[in-house]
């Protein structure tokens, strides 16, 4: 991890005493409230420097505006994160141990924290600063777990050379997004273990090579299909039976 993801919250002007980091806290847990009841846009500094208890003016010597907060906020949500995957990556090994546990951690994050998910998708992600933002980096850091499975994978020979990690990257996190939209709304629920072994299953169907008994069989399949059908045999007359002669 880089400087910018484990270095204390920041502070805009002053000492970092105890009692400023305190109040640094306070103030991000009221923001956190803040946001989540209403979303970032619709948010002010007002609203947070009046559940704290202080003037609006302390707030800016914190942080001097309301994205400042909005990124610390998230980035509260992203450090202990990236420490668990860490702890969690470490201990397991080969390719569809990593890709499973890092499926399921991330569909635990849509269900654990709905409401700081919205505010990513929706109201973060999506504005040009978002690149050049501290959380872009944390971001980074968090799926590139991710492509470091897909390498390691390679060099173990479980994946062909070459496998496009960024590629895998984009399939992993955005299929789940996109799998995960309708539960961050309320409409329906999702089963956790089930929903990440079926998808780490599909994923590794589509990246993982083929076997050779595999391709035999497709082979087989394939040529069953394209082959035409024998010919049906055609019966064999019935032999003629001899004409019985009268008798004169």
């Amino acid at each position: 991890m880089n400087a910018a993801a484990t270095s204390p919250t920041p502070i805009a002007a002053g000492k970092a005493t105890p009692r400023r980091l305190r109040r640094a806290g306070e103030i991000l847990a009221a923001a956190r409230e803040v946001f989540l009841d209403k979303g970032f846009e619709r948010s002010s500094v007002a609203e947070i420097a009046a559940r704290v208890g202080v003037v609006e003016g302390l707030v800016y010597t914190y942080f001097p505006t309301k994205r400042d907060l909005l990124n610390e906020v998230l980035r509260g949500m992203y450090l202990p994160l990236l420490r668990d995957i860490e702890a969690g990556y470490a201990r397991l090994h080969g390719l569809r141990s990593r890709l499973r546990f890092l499926v399921w951690r991330h569909l635990r994050v849509y269900v654990e924290e709905p409401g700081l998910s919205r505010i990513v998708l929706h109201e973060v992600r999506t504005g040009p600063e978002y690149f050049k933002s501290v959380l872009h980096d944390l971001h980074v850091q968090y799926t590139s777990f991710l492509v470091r499975t897909i390498r390691e994978a390679e060099a173990a020979g479980e994946l062909l050379p070459g496998t496009d990690a960024e590629m895998v990257r984009s399939m992993v996190y955005g299929g789940i997004e996109h799998r995960m939209w309708a539960t961050l709304f309320g409409r329906g629920s999702v089963d956790i273990e089930a929903t990440a072994d079926a998808y780490t299953d599909m994923v590794l169907r589509g990246i993982q090579p083929a076997s050779d008994a595999g391709v035999e069989q497709r082979l087989a399949r394939l040529e069953r299909l394209v082959s035409p059908p024998p010919p049906t045999a055609t019966p064999a007359p019935a032999p003629k039976r001899a004409a019985r002669r009268r008798p004169a």
